[in-house]
C-alpha cells in the first residue's frame, strides 16, 4: 500500500493517541515493517493495514479518503493558490508546465491531473481553452470505468471531476453528476470530507451548467433537490452565501462561485 500517502498519515494518528510502534505493530507486523511503511521507506499489505487500523479505532474509509484528499490538495496547492489569487500567468506557466510533462509520459497521471486543474482555471478565469480535444478525451476517458458501472465513484475521481469540469462538455458534466449523484443516494457515507467533496462538486457542476446550458442545469437541479439531505451547514441558502465558504475555509470554491456569479450576469444580464 503506498506508504508516501497513508504511512505518515498513520504515524500521525497513532501518535495522536498516543500508543508506541510496537503497541500497533504487535501481531500484525514487525516493528521496523511498519516503521519503514510510516516513513516512506517500505510498503504493507492493504490486508495489514486493516488490521493496524482497526487496533488504531480507525475506521478504513476515514483514514483512506482523508489521507488521499490531502494528498491531492497537496498535489495542486500551488495551482490552487494561482486561481484564488487570479494570477493568470502563473496559471498559464503551470497548465503548459505539465501538459509538456504529461506528454513526455503518457502513464504520469499526477502530471496530467495538475495540468487538467491548471488549464480549468485558467479557462475559468479568462475564457481561453487551452486544452486539445485529445486532452478532453483523455479527461473523460478517466470516468469511463464509472459511466460503465466497472468502477465506483472516489476520492480523486470526485476531485479530478469538481476540478476540470470548465474544459467538459455539458452533456458530459451532467452525466458525470447524475452519476455521483445516484452514487451519493445509494451509499450511506458518513465521511465528512467525502460528503464535503461530494456535495461541492455537485452545486459547481450546476454553476457550470448555467453558464453553458440552463437547460441541463435545470435539469440537474430538479434532480439533486429531490433527495438532497443536506444538514444546515450545507443547505442551498447557506452555501451559496460566500462568507460561510470563507469560514469553513473552502477558498477555492468561493473564488470560483464569485467568478461564476460574474459570468452568469455577464452572460443573462448584460
Amino acid at each position: 500500500m503506498n506508504n508516501q500517502i497513508f504511512g505518515s498519515k498513520f504515524r500521525q494518528l497513532r501518535k495522536q493517541q498516543h500508543i508506541t510502534l510496537a503497541q500497533a505493530a504487535a501481531g500484525i507486523t514487525s516493528r521496523q515493517s511498519l516503521g519503514n511503511w510510516e516513513t516512506g521507506k517500505g510498503e504493507l499489505d492493504f490486508a495489514k493495514v486493516l488490521l493496524l487500523l482497526k487496533k488504531i479505532n480507525v475506521q478504513p474509509i476515514d483514514f483512506l479518503e482523508s489521507s488521499i484528499n490531502s494528498y491531492l490538495k497537496q498535489t495542486t496547492s500551488q495551482i490552487s493558490v494561482a486561481y484564488v489569487n487570479n494570477q493568470i500567468d502563473r496559471l498559464l506557466h503551470y497548465a503548459n508546465k505539465y501538459l509538456e510533462i504529461s506528454h513526455r509520459n503518457l502513464t504520469d497521471r499526477i502530471s496530467f491531473l495538475r495540468a487538467a486543474v491548471a488549464c480549468n482555471y485558467y479557462m475559468d478565469l479568462t475564457g481561453k481553452d487551452i486544452t486539445s480535444t485529445s486532452h478532453k478525451l483523455r479527461i473523460i476517458s478517466h470516468f469511463k470505468r464509472i459511466l460503465d458501472g466497472e468502477e465506483i465513484w472516489n476520492f480523486e475521481d470526485i476531485y479530478f471531476f469538481g476540478n476540470t469540469q470548465n474544459l467538459m462538455s455539458p452533456r458530459n458534466i451532467y452525466s458525470l453528476a447524475y452519476s455521483l449523484n445516484y452514487y451519493r443516494q445509494k451509499h450511506n457515507i458518513n465521511n465528512r470530507e467525502w460528503i464535503n467533496a461530494v456535495y461541492n462538486t455537485l452545486i459547481n457542476a450546476e454553476f457550470i451548467l448555467i453558464k453553458s446550458d440552463i437547460n441541463l442545469a435545470t435539469k440537474l437541479d430538479q434532480l439533486l433537490r429531490q433527495k438532497w439531505d443536506l444538514s444546515d451547514n450545507y443547505a442551498f441558502e447557506k452555501i451559496r452565501q460566500l462568507h460561510i465558504l470563507e469560514f469553513e475555509q473552502l477558498l477555492d470554491l468561493k473564488a470560483g462561485f464569485k467568478t461564476a456569479y460574474e459570468q452568469v450576469k455577464e452572460i443573462y444580464f448584460s
